[in-house]
């Protein structure tokens, strides 16, 4: 037998010897695992296939004096890996409290489900050190980690627990573009959660991600500027010079470049070198990403700031031709071309929020009629704006590339608590309106705003669903024009009516700045709006009749939509004819199909089959046997 007094002390020399250094990096290569449920490329994971991330994660390190380190990047580029790959090595190497906050609980707890949970399971170091989630176990939940000498924390921007009574060293602040501006009313949860790192002042680590959203008001573009701007060049495989990598786009003699076939679709795409202006394809990337380094703009700041767009994705990832695609289908679409810019370039998108003039606008009116529908035209909707004593109503026909023409501009006097003004309503939509072809066409859709008088939308739309819909405008950025639905019928037990009324989110900040931008607009096509003769003076300029102004809330900018004039019922209307023409199917139409189907008589519907026991007489009455 072993002398008990012998290995007493050899465990004592083996703790008393300093752990081996490890890096970030190092402990990446070595340690990591990626769980075969949340990764495509799931098994060790390797730095060498996102050479771009070496850099952030050494400034992870303990051994770097850099106390904040900011990553605006685009979506599919390794972004959420870092993350992984410092908790990870900070729970085996450096333990200490850490806090990673999501912009909502629930995507804190999926996190935890999908990526976390998964991860920890498959990485043998961690797996002995991290016990699995139980619900009894306060140290260990799907929003609590704990781990000997420390514990991990996940929370939501939008609970105001996550950031109260904790210490923290380590903190991740992840998608934080999409965190709420006011925290339960106690303030910007980005400053509380960075307060909570006070006590650790001298060894802390913070680190933000995400991909930015509005210029001048996205979070991570602020903290990006007040960085020293990091940007991966890489070396041409022509000439060796190290560049980075732009979309480029009109003016530009180099960036990306691509060639379309006779049907618009993108056939070669390719890099053209800033300084050579040699053509790079992209299956030369590998090699100039290994060779790539992080140069930056600002030097001397405390803060470390990268940046990096899909553009530097890995192959097998996302594919410059992909992009070039991606990019041709947003165009025209200020909605889908915000999101192009932020999730692809990496970039925060500039609003074109200006307000258009209302006599310019009125100046371009073109020789169709009111009441009739112009040729392209083939989609036709209507958005309803309830006021205590009148409905506006603007009726809209949509074509190829949601181009639209306004039709029918009218308001409907009388009180809305009484039938009268509902039965002219009721008249409006239920009429056909002659297209330029030579037939009618009816409303496909119609959305009423339930926002004023909710209950008589509400009792007008149940019986006409689901072509009529009551709608309700939300003003949080960053939402759909058209969310889901709610249904607001139900039992005292909290259950649905299958035919009760359904009330349906529309972002109108969202829908307000896509009119806005297509409003400025100045050459028919995709977007543009068409005006007919005759429309007076007071539908353009409630067009008109806001501005997106940025106003400040606890000293952080927030965009709002401010009216400038007194009504502004025609844009309201607008936005709920664009929602409705988006419920009715404006983005997925197959336009030759819905053109070849103008004019031919719907088909008669199938008739129900009788019970068995029922049999068909001469003269088509059915009998009981």
């Amino acid at each position: 037998m072993q002398d008990a007094a012998a290995v007493y002390y050899e465990a004592w020399d083996e703790g008393l010897r300093p752990d081996q250094k490890m890096s970030p990096v190092e402990w990446a290569n070595t340690c990591r695992y990626l769980p075969q449920v949340s990764s495509k490329e799931h098994g060790r994971y390797s730095t060498a296939r996102t050479p771009y991330v070496v850099e952030i994660l050494e400034k992870l390190s303990p051994e770097d004096p850099t106390k904040e380190i900011v990553f605006m990047k685009s979506a599919q580029i390794g972004g959420t890996e870092v993350a992984m790959c410092w908790i990870g090595y900070t729970i085996d190497k450096t333990p200490g409290p850490i806090l990673m906050v999501l912009p909502t609980i629930d995507l804190a707890r999926d996190f935890s489900k999908q990526k976390l949970q998964p991860t920890i399971a498959v990485t043998p170091v961690l797996a002995g050190k991290v016990r699995q989630s139980k619900a009894r176990d306060s140290g260990n939940t799907i929003l609590t980690k704990g781990f000997p000498g420390g514990i991990l924390f996940l929370g939501g921007s939008n609970s105001p627990a996550g950031f109260r009574s904790r210490s923290i060293r380590f903190l991740i602040l992840d998608d934080e573009d999409g965190y709420e501006a006011d925290v339960g009313g106690e303030g910007d949860p980005v400053t509380l959660a960075k307060k909570r790192t006070n006590t650790y002042a001298a060894n802390k680590k913070i680190l933000e991600i995400s991909t930015p959203t509005v210029k001048g008001l996205s979070r991570i573009e602020r903290s990006f500027l007040a960085s020293d701007q990091r940007y991966f060049n890489v070396p041409c495989p022509h000439c060796g010079v190290k560049q980075r990598l732009i979309w480029g786009g009109t003016g530009y003699d180099y960036g990306i470049k691509f060639e379309r076939d006779e049907e618009g679709t993108v056939v070669d795409c390719w890099y053209v070198c800033k300084e050579c202006k040699g053509r790079i394809d992209e299956n030369e990337k590998t090699r100039m990403l290994a060779a790539g380094k992080w140069i930056a703009t600002k030097p001397g700041m405390e803060v470390a700031g990268f940046q990096l767009s899909a553009l530097y994705s890995p192959l097998g990832w996302v594919t410059w031709r992909e992009i070039a695609t991606e990019f041709l289908a947003s165009k025209g679409n200020s909605e889908t071309l915000k999101t192009w810019t932020n999730t692809v370039l990496g970039e925060p998108f500039e609003e074109a929020g200006s307000q258009p003039d209302w006599a310019l606008l009125k100046a371009r009116s073109e020789p169709y009629k009111v009441l009739e529908v112009p040729d392209p035209g083939l989609l036709l909707t209507a958005g309803v704006d309830v006021q205590k004593n009148r409905l506006a109503v603007v009726v809209k026909a949509f074509g190829e590339g949601e181009e639209s023409w306004l039709v029918y501009w009218v308001e409907l006097y009388g009180d809305p608590t009484t039938s009268g003004v509902w039965d002219q309503l009721d008249e409006l939509i239920n009429r056909s309106f002659k297209h330029a072809s030579g037939v009618e066409i009816p409303l496909s859709a119609v959305a009423v705003d339930a926002g004023y008088k909710t209950q008589e939308v509400l009792n007008f739309c149940r019986l006409r669903a689901p072509r009529v819909m009551a709608t309700k405008g939300s003003s949080k950025a960053a939402q759909p024009v058209l969310g889901k639905p709610t249904w607001q019928d139900v039992t005292y037990e909290g259950q649905k009516y299958p035919s009760g009324a359904q009330l349906w989110p529309i972002g109108t900040d969202t829908a307000k700045a896509t009119i806005y931008s297509r409003l400025n607009l100045e050459k028919p096509g995709p977007g543009y709006f068409h005006f007919p003769i005759g429309v007076g003076d007071d539908y353009f300029q409630q067009l008109t009749a806001e501005k997106l102004m940025t106003k400040y809330l606890r000293g952080y900018p927030k965009p709002e939509w401010t009216k400038i004039r007194e009504r502004n019922e025609a844009l309201d209307g607008e936005v709920m004819a664009y929602a409705a023409a988006i419920r009715a199917g404006l983005i997925h139409t197959d336009w030759a199909a819905l053109r070849e189907s103008i004019g031919k008589p719907p088909k008669a519907p199938a008739r129900k089959p009788r019970a068995s026991g029922w049999v068909k007489k001469t003269g088509g009455s059915w009998i009981k046997r």
